[in-house]
């Protein structure tokens, strides 16, 4: 027990419950419905790791970039999408 200034005794308040709150779902939200919004707005990325590799937070699909390495070094169908570091390259070639 807490005391006050002059040394009398205080009993400590009683905390209050929490109410549960309920989250919200873990399934990625679509806006288009279908689940094609990766087709349409394109792939909504992670950072890229040192061997030019990353995956999409949406679709969980795995993507390389094609300037950094050849080919993605586990998955055949990886799909190629140039990174950051690349794409100012890409857009002065063209």
């Amino acid at each position: 027990m807490a005391t006050t200034l002059w040394g009398e005794k205080v009993p400590r308040p009683r905390r209050s419950r929490r109410k549960a709150v309920s989250h919200p779902s873990a399934t990625p939200y679509a806006i288009t419905g279908a689940g094609k919004d990766c087709e349409i707005f394109g792939h909504t990325l992670n950072t890229y790791d040192l061997a030019g590799c990353t995956t999409c937070m949406d679709c969980g699909v795995r993507i390389f970039c094609p300037w950094c390495i050849e080919r993605h070094p586990r998955d055949d169908q990886a799909v190629p999408v140039v990174c950051e570091r690349h794409e100012r390259q890409v857009n002065y070639a063209v």
